[in-house]
């Protein structure tokens, strides 16, 4: 019988006894039916997961007793950041799921210049708050113990000025001169792919790209969508990632 994953920060906590939030609660006991009693396993978003029992059931609130040991994995060595823009919702949505699928490990959302004007004028922080639902619901599904990070930033600029300027950045564009190809990828470098909007990156954009030796690359002749392009880029770089690791 599966046992079914939970998040909670508080699990590496010096307290063996805990309580769920209230939505990770009403997951368990709405939608999985949870009886007190049940083993769940609950990781940390911080690569710490445990084999939890449920103690106490109310409408709203899960208790749980950690009963066995925490086990602590080991960040990866080759990490894949990406930069990418506001677009419309249910596509932004289905990319960040997903790149996190695929093992994207930090996000940095910016406004573009040629921001589609149906999500110029939104709250990027409501972008955010189901960013963080999407990337914990992904997590508990595919077995990563790592929650992706999730930053906003007013423009690429701003973004850009908060990346480890060690690692090795691509950004991608449908008029680059260059194919992307996984032999640019050193193995003990980490990468941060940039992409753009559905109407591309602005002319300011791509001469900031420039001026920061950013590399820009295409993809292939196909043109991908905005919100394509970078599950494309996530996975080659991935499965790259994979092949060094074995």
């Amino acid at each position: 019988m599966r046992i079914h994953r939970v998040y909670c920060k508080s699990l590496s906590g010096p307290n063996e006894h805990f309580d769920l939030d209230e939505p990770q609660s009403r997951h368990l006991i709405k939608a999985l039916r949870i009886k007190e009693n049940d083993v769940v396993e609950v990781f940390d978003g911080m690569g710490c997961v445990a084999n939890c029992v449920v103690t106490k059931l109310t409408n709203k609130l899960c208790s749980l007793e950690r009963t066995g040991d925490i086990n602590t994995e080991r960040e990866p060595n080759n990490k894949i950041s990406a930069i990418i823009p506001i677009i419309k919702k249910n596509n932004f949505n289905f990319m960040l799921q997903k790149m996190s699928e695929i093992g994207v490990n930090s996000f940095l959302v910016y406004k573009p210049n040629n921001i589609d004007q149906s999500v110029a004028k939104k709250d990027i922080s409501n972008f955010l708050d189901k960013a963080k639902e999407i990337v914990i619901s992904v997590c508990k599904q595919c077995g990563n113990n790592f929650l992706p990070s999730i930053s906003s930033y007013s423009n690429l600029e701003s973004a850009m000025d908060n990346i480890d300027k060690k690692s090795k950045i691509f950004a991608f564009d449908t008029e680059a001169t260059e194919f992307f190809t996984q032999e640019e990828i050193a193995q003990d470098s980490s990468v941060i792919i940039v992409t753009g909007p559905e109407s591309g990156f602005s002319i300011n954009e791509l001469d900031f790209l420039e001026a920061n030796k950013v590399d820009i690359r295409y993809l292939g002749k196909n043109i991908l969508r905005s919100e394509t392009a970078p599950i494309v880029v996530s996975a080659i770089i991935k499965n790259h990632f994979g092949r060094m690791n074995k």
